[in-house]
Order: structure tokens, then C-alpha cells, then sequence
């Protein structure tokens, strides 16, 4: 019986998955800051970030994956202002 018990899967708790999301939002804002036209790829990749954790609120039904794309698109979108800011 206890054997069954630690088989069994635990599920990813939702504080793992929002650090997880804005932890690579994080890494690849600073590449994009580095790299020259970085603002278009990194407005790309916050695009791209938001519709896969759309899409995995929709397939696997939890509600932290629709958190984390509300969390990467306000995050992501004042970051892109920041970064356009200090280009001009």
C-alpha cells in the first residue's frame, strides 16, 4: 500500500510554475537587453511565452497557467516600455 502511495505523481505546485514563467522571463529580457534589436525579439518571446501558458491553461485546466500569462504579458509589456524608454 505504501508503494502505491509514493508511485503516485505529485502534481507541480503553483508557485513553482509563476517562479518558473517569470524566471525565464527574466533570463531572456537580459539576453535581449544585451543584444542589438533586442526590444523586437524580446516583445516576440513575451508574445510566444503568453500564448504557451494560455495554451497550457486551456489543455491542462489550472488556473495558475492562465496567472502566469496575465503575470509574463503585465510584466513582459512594462518591461518593453522600459527598455523602448531608455533606447530613444
Amino acid at each position: 500500500m505504501t508503494e502505491e502511495n509514493n508511485n503516485k505523481e505529485k502534481p507541480i505546485s503553483n508557485g513553482y510554475i509563476i517562479g518558473l514563467n517569470i524566471g525565464l522571463l527574466a533570463i531572456y529580457t537580459v539576453i535581449s537587453k544585451v543584444i542589438e534589436g533586442g526590444i523586437i525579439i524580446d516583445a516576440l518571446l513575451i508574445a510566444i511565452h503568453f500564448l504557451i501558458c494560455l495554451f497550457a491553461a486551456a489543455i491542462v485546466q489550472r488556473w495558475v497557467w492562465a496567472l502566469a500569462a496575465l503575470a509574463i504579458l503585465l510584466i513582459g509589456f512594462s518591461t518593453c516600455v522600459s527598455l523602448m524608454g531608455n533606447t530613444l
